[in-house]
């Protein structure tokens, strides 16, 4: 090797030389690509991995340009899809740097030809499509790098390459807004969205995103993934039909989204050859588990993934293995811990699932494995159902939301298939703890009413889905409705029910007249029930009875009855563990301390509270304590404040029948407040400050709550920050992250403020939490507010 002239690279006239020329314009990725170029700077070799159609082309080429200064004896780009001969690769490298016809001569083969062409030179070499030559390209790349110390490689693929040095950075879809969340009304578009915009205007004049148009394309970037391919695809597809036409044929989105631009590869021409493209690297153990899969509609664990899809060529024992390949060529996504220490979750993108379920069908397998699938989420259903009024409730309650999706997958089935209506009341009932933990009363109500009709017949699963009907719309505000199903409840209870859902009827009568200020009727209903509750030693419904006890109060107005009822619960609701009642009556402490006049201990008590409710984001204790927040800065005259947080809180009382439970007394406090602050304000101020609360997410909304201190308290609150050690522990950076959270931003949105990689930022939060002992971003939200006054 030492022997080999070292030949000159030919001269070239343009800085993109090697480099395909962009046709259309690139959208957003600014913190991934700026981790990209601060990792290939940094490692020699580097992978981008991620699904078909995902964008890792158009990220290797931009990373490639942006080397350019970096690499002054070239950057090239190979392209390696029509490759089909693993020997040809170096060939093709050799190819794309027009490799003199002298230096191939001067070695035996075109791998040393390339070694002694490159010899020290500085350059960038981007391998595109590497997935069907990984061992080919795993053994270029240790071949070139061991012999050409300042080359680097920059590889795109579906899989690992798994050579030694190797750095692999996972390429994700463009982020969409996720339907679960609040979307804000003004809030600004996300980079699926306006590559979905620029396509469109491409081939719709005129087309750009509006008011009128922002929610469909958000929902149409959320159902395609966020993957860039079909995306585009999909905004081709505007020629022809509207956009709520697009949305509405989704889910035939293999017909839907093909025959894009012809001057794209074969494989990106249409989203099924895209994912054939993919299927066809899998083995065919692979191929079966990715079918099977398919009946998860969200996250699964490796557990479930081995009792729902063993089977016929497939036995349990093999599908961790199976699943470790998926994994590795990108079908299935590995998600990152949540700090729970719970066991490893995955993913399957819905186009990729979709892909899956078309096959599964296609095999005649579909209602046996669905059926299966259905009794997996049955089983948790009612082990969450068994555990959400427990100690366990936190970490249960955080299971059955990231399974949501699943168990949304497993109700339509119930609803659709034949025979299979009383299962699907028993999981709609066992969920009544997730609607109502989380604020989905309306969603809860929606299966329960559309699986009722489809089992007219007596059974003790429909007295207990009409029971839970009737309290979730009790608890949404409904009160007409709670008590009609209730009634329904208690007839068929006579002839069916159990003593536990008997005595959930009697709650329900005690909470409806809670709810409208009656407290005699309401106290001797719930009396009843917690007896019934104590007698059957059901510890959670008796918690939830004293805490409905505590409500009754608060609702007639009787305040210091309220706290003293309070305190007394605290032995039971306490040992129990739970968060959910406890929230709830820390809310109403803190609304009958307002009451009171005692605004300070209130805006205390409120505060912890709603720190409590977002650990399981109990909606409804959340907006009640953030509503009562704004009536207290409306009585103290912080009138901008009051009305930020007023409005804040009409947007999260947005998704039940009626804000504040339809609680009369709670209604008048809200008016009376909004009006104190209008009248102060004026017109024109007021609204603004409510706009600016109404756009604010949920967790925003709560760091804005938290944040700000009451004005008895500043004073004694920032001296307390500054003294205590903690703000001056951390870093400027770490400084300017946590200014950043108490401004309300996202860990994403950080990244994009401060154009760094949103995995520095989730970094630099877990190193200020463990600094400061913090549990939560409302205690580092109030930490930069009190040390910036």
């Amino acid at each position: 090797m030492d022997s080999f002239v070292q030949p000159a690279l030919p001269a070239h006239d343009t800085d993109d030389v090697g480099l395909p020329a962009e046709l259309t314009r690139f959208i957003g990725r600014e913190a991934e690509l700026a981790e990209i170029q601060d990792v290939v700077q940094r490692e020699r070799l580097v992978t981008l991995m991620g699904a078909g159609g995902v964008g890792k082309t158009r990220l290797a080429l931009r990373t490639a340009r942006r080397m350019r200064e970096r690499c002054p004896d070239g950057v090239y780009f190979v392209e390696l899809s029509e490759l089909r001969d693993p020997e040809l690769l170096a060939n093709a490298v050799a190819a794309v740097v027009e490799l003199p016809e002298q230096s191939e001569r001067a070695a035996r083969t075109p791998l040393e030809a390339l070694i002694a062409y490159f010899g020290a030179r500085r350059l960038l070499l981007v391998l595109d499509t590497c997935e069907h030559l990984v061992d080919a390209c795993a053994v270029f790349a240790q071949s070139v790098l061991r012999h050409c110390p300042q080359a680097r490689i920059l590889a795109t693929s579906r899989q690992p390459l798994d050579a030694p040095g190797e750095r692999v950075l996972q390429v994700l879809p463009l982020p969409v807004i996720d339907p679960d969340d609040d979307a804000r009304p003004g809030a600004e578009p996300g980079d699926a969205m306006l590559l979905f915009a620029e396509r469109a205007a491409a081939v719709v004049r005129g087309f750009a995103l509006t008011d009128a148009n922002r929610g469909p394309v958000a929902r149409l970037c959320h159902r395609l993934d966020g993957i860039p391919l079909a995306i585009e695809l999909a905004a081709v597809r505007l020629r022809a039909l509207s956009l709520e036409q697009l949305l509405a044929r989704l889910d035939r989105r293999f017909r839907l989204l093909s025959g894009g631009s012809r001057g794209v590869l074969p494989r990106h021409q249409t989203l099924r050859t895209a994912i054939d493209w993919s299927h066809g690297l899998c083995t065919e153990q692979e191929q079966v588990l990715w079918v099977r899969l398919s009946v998860f509609a969200g996250e699964f664990e490796l557990t479930a993934a081995e009792e729902v899809c063993a089977g016929p060529g497939l036995p349990p024992e093999e599908i961790l293995e199976c699943l470790i390949g998926l994994v590795d060529k990108a079908i299935v996504l590995r998600l990152d811990d949540e700090g729970d220490g719970g066991d490893a979750r995955y993913r399957m993108l819905d186009t990729i699932r979709e892909y899956g379920r078309e096959r599964l069908a296609e095999s005649g397998a579909e209602l046996e494995y669905r059926t299966r699938h259905r009794d997996h989420c049955l089983a948790l259903a009612e082990e969450f159902d068994a555990r959400w009024l427990t100690r366990d409730q936190v970490g249960w309650m955080r299971r059955a939301w990231r399974e949501r999706a699943s168990l949304r997958s497993a109700l339509e089935f119930c609803c659709t298939e034949p025979g299979e209506a009383t299962a699907g009341l028993r999981l709609a009932a066992a969920l009544w703890g997730l609607w109502l933990g989380t604020g989905r009363t309306v969603e809860g109500l929606y299966w329960l009413e559309r699986l009722l009709p489809l089992c007219p017949e007596p059974h003790p699963a429909r007295v207990t889905a009409l029971r839970v009907a009737g309290h979730l719309s009790l608890m949404s505000g409904a009160h007409g409705r709670g008590l009609e199903l209730t009634g329904r409840a208690e007839d068929a209870a006579h002839e069916d029910g159990g003593s536990v859902d008997a005595a959930y009827v009697v709650f329900n009568r005690g909470l409806a007249h809670t709810l409208v200020g009656e407290v005699d009727w309401a106290l001797e209903r719930l009396t009843d029930a917690r007896e019934r509750f104590a007698g059957l030693g059901e510890r959670g419904g008796e918690a939830w009875m004293l805490g409905t006890m505590c409500g009754a109060y608060v609702c007639a107005g009787e305040y210091d009855k309220t706290l003293a009822t309070c305190e007394e619960t605290r032995p039971v609701l306490e040992p129990l563990g739970e968060r959910w009642v406890q929230g709830w009556v820390g809310w109403i402490q803190g609304c009958a301390l307002w009451g009171l006049g005692r605004h300070e201990e209130s805006a205390t008590v409120l505060r912890s509270a709603l720190t409590m409710c977002l650990e399981i984001n109990h909606a409804q204790g959340i907006a009640f304590c953030i509503d009562t927040l704004g009536w207290i800065a409306a009585a103290e005259g912080r009138h901008e404040r009051a009305a930020a947080l007023l409005g804040a809180a009409d947007r999260l009382w947005e998704r039940f029948h009626d804000p504040r439970l339809g609680i009369p007394a709670m209604h008048r406090a809200h008016a009376e407040a909004t009006a104190a602050t209008r009248g102060a304000l004026g017109e024109r101020r007021h609204e603004e400050s409510y706009a600016a609360g109404a756009a604010l997410s949920l967790q925003e909304a709560v760091d804005r709550a938290v944040a700000e201190r009451h004005p008895a308290g500043t004073e004694a609150g920032a001296k307390g920050a500054r003294g205590n050690g903690g703000w001056a522990a951390l870093t400027a950076r770490e400084r300017e992250i946590a200014t950043l959270v108490a401004e309300g931003l996202s860990n994403r949105r950080i990244a994009e403020r401060l154009s760094i990689s949103k995995r520095t930022v989730d970094s630099h939060m877990e190193h200020i939490m463990g600094k400061l002992g913090y549990a939560s971003r409302t205690q580092i939200a109030t930490l930069a507010v009190a040390a910036d006054r």
